[in-house]
C-alpha cells in the first residue's frame, strides 16, 4: 500500500514546493490563512495540505501554528544554499512515461520522450534539478585529478554538460581553465544565466549541437567530461561518443565518465535498478549500464588505462567515476 501511495506523496510535495509553502513558513507565516494569503492559495485546501505534510514528516504542528521539520529547514527553503526543490523536476519528468509502462512491456519502445538526439525543453529543468546530485561528483573529481594543485590551465571539454556545474566547479578551483561546454541551444542558455549568478559570465565556451553532428577539435583538450548521459544513450550511441571523445583528446589525456552503474549480476545498487526503468519509458535503448560494458566500449575507442572511483558522498547510490586514459 504505501508504495501505491507514493504518486501522491510525491504530488503532496511537488504542490507544496511550487507555492513555496516551506519558504513561508521559514520567514514567519505559521498560520494556514496567512500562508494560503501570501501563497495565492485555497484556504482550506492550503490547511489539508500542510497538515499531509506532517504525516511526510515535513512540518510539525503546534496550537495551530505550522513548524519545518529540520529536513525541510535543511533542503527545501529556497534560497537556501543546501535548497534541493529542484530535483522534483527530475522526479515528476520521468511520470510520463511511467504511466505508459504496461504499454511498454508490451511494445519495447518508450511512449515518452528523454532522449539526446533532439533539443527537448524538459532538460532545461532537468539539468537544473540535478545540480544538489551532481557537484559533490565535480567536487571529487576534482580533488582525485588533483584540479587547480597538480593540473592546471586544462583545456576541458564537457559533452552535454547541462547546467555546466562540472565547468563551473573546475573554474573555481583553477580560474586558468579553459572550458568549453557542448549542449543544445536551450540548455546552454540555461547554464549560461548560472554562469552570470556565479560570477563566470563569459569564463566558459559554449557549443550548440550534440556530439553526432558538431564540430569538435582533434588532438586538443586535456579533458574530456559527460556527465549523466551514457544512461540515455543507446550502445552505438556511446560507442561513436566514446570515439569522438577520444579523437578530441591529446596524448596523455583523460575522458571522464560519471554516471550510475549497477553490478555485472544487476542486483544493486538500488537506484541504477530502477532508473533503468525510467530509461525504458523514456528513450529508445537507454539503461544503466555495468561496467564490463563501458570498459568494453572504451577500449574498442582505444582507451588504455580504466579506473573507476565510487562511493561518492552526498550523491545518489551507485554513482560512478569512470577515468580513462589515452596514451
Amino acid at each position: 500500500m504505501r508504495l501505491l501511495g507514493d504518486f501522491g506523496n510525491s504530488q503532496i510535495l511537488d504542490a507544496a514546493i511550487e507555492y513555496d509553502f516551506f519558504t513561508l513558513i521559514h520567514r514567519g507565516f505559521r498560520g494556514y490563512e496567512e500562508i494560503a494569503r501570501e501563497a495565492k492559495t485555497d484556504p482550506r485546501a492550503t490547511r489539508l495540505v500542510l497538515d499531509s505534510l506532517i504525516a511526510l514528516a515535513l512540518a510539525e504542528k503546534r496550537q495551530e501554528q505550522y513548524f519545518l521539520s529540520p529536513i525541510s529547514e535543511a533542503f527545501l527553503v529556497r534560497g537556501k544554499p543546501s535548497y534541493m526543490g529542484d530535483f522534483r523536476h527530475v522526479a515528476l519528468s520521468l511520470w510520463d512515461g511511467m504511466a505508459h509502462l504496461k504499454e511498454t512491456l508490451k511494445s519495447g519502445k518508450p511512449l515518452s520522450r528523454m532522449d539526446t538526439e533532439v533539443p527537448l525543453e524538459v532538460w532545461e529543468k532537468i539539468v537544473v534539478g540535478i545540480i544538489p546530485i551532481a557537484q559533490p561528483v565535480a567536487q571529487a573529481l576534482y580533488d582525485l585529478l588533483k584540479i587547480g594543485v597538480e593540473k592546471k590551465s586544462l583545456r576541458v571539454l564537457d559533452i552535454a554538460g547541462g547546467s555546466s556545474i562540472f565547468g563551473m566547479t573546475i573554474l573555481q578551483r583553477d580560474p586558468s581553465a579553459q572550458v568549453t561546454q557542448l549542449d543544445w541551444p536551450n540548455v546552454n542558455a540555461v547554464a549560461k544565466k548560472l554562469n552570470r549568478e556565479r560570477g563566470l559570465e563569459g569564463k566558459i565556451r559554449f557549443i550548440d549541437g550534440e556530439f553526432r553532428s558538431a564540430a569538435i577539435d582533434e588532438n586538443y583538450y586535456d579533458l574530456v567530461l559527460t556527465s549523466n548521459f551514457c544512461r540515455f544513450e543507446s550502445p552505438q550511441g556511446n560507442q561513436e561518443l566514446f570515439h569522438k571523445a577520444h579523437r578530441a583528446l591529446r596524448n596523455g589525456g583523460l575522458f571522464v565518465v560519471n554516471d550510475f552503474l549497477p553490478n555485472e549480476e544487476r542486483t544493486g545498487p538500488t537506484f541504477p535498478l530502477r532508473f533503468s526503468v525510467y530509461t525504458l519509458t523514456h528513450t529508445p535503448e537507454g539503461e544503466c549500464w555495468t561496467l564490463s560494458q563501458y570498459t568494453a566500449w572504451l577500449k574498442e575507442a582505444g582507451f588504455s588505462s580504466i579506473q573507476t572511483h565510487s562511493d561518492i558522498p552526498n550523491t545518489m547510490p551507485g554513482t560512478t567515476l569512470i577515468v580513462a586514459g589515452k596514451k
